[in-house]
């Protein structure tokens, strides 16, 4: 699975690239569109990785270099990289390239904001004097499009990310980050992510802590925090449903840093999402070019080959996820210190990393302490943290199993591969069944397009075809409908709902149209009902691993088709937007068989 990137990361990555590679000769910087890759490569042997496939997004150190005939390579000569700078409170890195003290005249430009990944190969006219001022032009990129105004395509001047947020070059005074709070009513959270420089998803519900808005000195004083660097000095692994989550902030961890640096816990991340070279094959399709299902014995090399990579992929996964659940500890151990620190917090100094005090059964115990915080606050991060490894030692059996159930598919399907050669069925085999879908990501099914034969020139479904939506039941017994492509959703949209239907899409992205059926004119649905029907929004579009995505509703009748639009192109009218964090899982317990 990706990690998810933030200021705060972008901004740790950027300093340790130059810390690792500052004053080091570059080799060549490689693109590769097909697994959605980019590497910056030294003459010291390392590279510098990017995993960009959306099942896939990872940073990283490297020993290795990309190949294949869809890479492209430029070839850099007496350059070294000479500044890494993250654009303040954005998802983007600009590395800089120059000869020796000289002006750079090369540079490459890593983009991370949730489904914008990208790489862009930069160059700067000769006489550029420093890298902040360089008008950069662009010359490659992994990714060709247009994002918020800005053109990414070679050719054209390069402009960075740029954010509007309040309290980018310092800290909110307490004054108006109290203003916020109480402004902003049921929805600090949203208010604060809109507003205030270097809060993220990741970050916000530890800043808001309970968010009553009560006492805002807590919560500005955490907020502060984010605003200074190398505090903590070291990197996290946080616990989260997508995954292993680096972080360079301790959070809400209560024990030591997983990490020195940023890079290591990437490492550490990448290893459980099941290492290197899975995450440069994530990209891949099931069915390899070139191969036509003939059974030929280059088609079966070549299927043989993408099936070995995915074994060796699930196995260190495998072992990954093993490993994790054995050095989770028991939650109930961690759980008494909290107690201890409860019952012996007159005995607890401030400002102390660690105490021995009076167990309950008459022994003594040595707690590791944050000495920012008093034995109060140090015994709810125990107590999180207690939460965390139960949550951790439910999960990791099932997802255990899952990978052995992949592992077995695999090697299913490498055996009869070496007995009858490649057929035409083979491409299905190496892409897995859902079945298998979580010892590898998310369900293939949600927001991903269903490619189905049985359709006429017009586009139509004929005799037999299933219904153009998938069907869910929210908590509340409403049906909720999802387009299952642009076609459906025309279908869903105009001739499979009513006109007092909610009508939802997940805003400024690729996806499907969802009615929630609702047919009162004179109220609105349940909030409850509306957000489950949002999420399903979320995750039926392109906006489905974001920490956050708006979804726009409105009334069924309210939506129009434009004259010659393309498919699934609508105009929508007093729209309304709610705020939803995908989660698959929810929308899976939803689904309803078709």
């Amino acid at each position: 699975m990706p990690v998810r990137y933030d200021p705060l990361i972008v901004r740790a990555l950027a300093r340790e690239i130059l810390d690792a590679w500052g004053g080091v000769r570059v080799r060549s910087i490689g693109l590769d569109p097909v697994r959605a890759a980019g590497a910056v490569r030294f003459e010291d042997g390392s590279s510098l990785l990017a995993t960009l496939h959306a099942d896939a997004g990872h940073v990283l150190r490297w020993d290795g270099a990309l190949v294949g005939p869809t890479v492209r390579e430029t070839l850099l000569h007496r350059l070294e990289l000479t500044d890494a700078a993250a654009t303040p409170d954005e998802r983007a890195i600009i590395l800089s390239f120059g000869d020796g003290g000289g002006p750079p005249t090369a540079g490459v430009a890593l983009e991370l904001q949730t489904h914008r990944w990208n790489v862009l190969v930069l160059q700067a006219p000769g006489d550029a004097e420093v890298a902040v001022g360089v008008d950069w032009r662009t010359r490659y990129a992994l990714h060709t499009r247009e994002v918020d105004g800005r053109a990414l395509r070679p050719g054209v001047p390069y402009s960075p990310p740029r954010s509007t947020r309040d309290g980018i070059e310092s800290a909110a005074s307490l004054e108006a980050w109290a203003g916020t709070l109480a402004a902003a009513g049921a929805d600090r959270r949203g208010s604060v992510l809109r507003r205030w420089a270097w809060t993220s998803t990741l970050n916000v519900d530890w800043v808001l802590g309970d968010a009553s808005g009560a006492d805002p000195a807590a919560s500005y004083a955490r907020y502060v925090r984010l605003t200074r660097t190398d505090e903590d000095g070291g990197a996290w692994l946080l616990d989260r449903r997508w995954g292993a989550q680096p972080y360079p902030l301790a959070l809400e961890s209560p024990g030591p840093p997983a990490a020195r640096r940023l890079l290591d816990a990437m490492d550490a991340a990448m290893e459980l999402a099941g290492g290197v070279e899975g995450s440069l094959t994530a990209a891949e399709t099931a069915d390899p070019e070139g191969s036509d299902g003939s059974g030929s014995a280059t088609d079966a090399a070549r299927l043989r080959d993408v099936l070995t990579r995915r074994r060796e992929r699930v196995r260190r996964r495998l072992a990954a996820l093993e490993r994790q659940l054995e050095q989770a500890s028991d939650p109930e151990g961690t759980r008494e210190l909290g107690q201890l620190l409860l019952a012996r917090k007159a005995d607890v100094p401030r400002g102390t990393t660690r105490v021995t005090l009076a167990a309950f059964d008459g022994t003594t115990r040595a707690v590791d302490l944050d000495p920012r915080l008093d034995a109060v606050a140090n015994a709810a991060r125990y107590f999180d943290e207690a939460r965390r490894r139960e949550r951790a030692r439910e999960r990791l059996p099932r997802e255990i199993a899952a990978a052995g159930v992949r592992l077995d598919e695999i090697e299913t399907a490498i055996a009869r591969l070496d007995r009858e050669g490649a057929s035409a069925d083979m491409p299905e085999l190496v892409g897995g069944s859902a079945g298998a879908a979580d010892a590898r990501g998310p369900d293939p099914g949600i927001g991903g397009r269903r490619q189905r034969a049985d359709r006429t020139a017009r586009g139509r479904p004929v005799e037999g075809d299933p219904l153009p939506y998938r069907r869910l039941m929210s908590s509340g017994g409403l049906e909720i409908r999802v387009g299952r492509g642009a076609r459906d959703n025309d279908d869903l949209t105009f001739r499979h709902s009513a006109p007092d239907d909610i009508w939802l899409h997940a805003q400024q992205a690729a996806g499907a149209h969802v009615i929630l059926r609702w047919g009162r004119k004179d109220e609105n649905p349940p909030r409850r009902d509306l957000l489950e029907a949002a999420m399903a929004a979320a995750v039926y579009s392109g906006a489905r691993h974001s920490g956050a995505v708006n979804v726009v509703w409105t009334r069924r009748k309210h939506v129009r088709k434009p004259r010659k639009a393309p498919p699934g192109t609508v105009v929508p009218d007093r729209v309304k937007t709610v705020f939803v964090e995908p989660d698959e899982a929810l929308v899976r317990s939803l689904r309803l068989e078709d």
